[in-house]
């Protein structure tokens, strides 16, 4: 899995799943600090197993995303 480093952190991040999380002083004044210092970034989503078994029967799956709004997600994903 790879590991997402927020859009809105420092240049030099050591990503959220890193030992030096939060503490590398490349972590200084990034506003993510405490949250990847805390480790809550690290933790697992506890919905996930649920939605695996969800999705498990579901031959073919779509991703319909967009990164603005007004363009026909809702609309397309309800016509396939």
């Amino acid at each position: 899995m790879t590991e997402a480093i927020p859009a809105n952190a420092n240049e030099h991040c050591p990503g959220p799943s890193s030992e030096q999380a939060g503490k590398s002083s490349s972590c200084e004044g990034c506003p993510n600090q405490n949250v990847c210092k805390s480790g809550a970034a690290q933790a697992v989503d506890p919905d996930l197993e649920k939605i695996k078994a969800r999705l498990r029967g579901v031959k073919h799956k779509l991703l319909v995303l967009s990164g603005k709004g007004g363009v026909g997600k809702s609309t397309l994903s309800a016509q396939v």
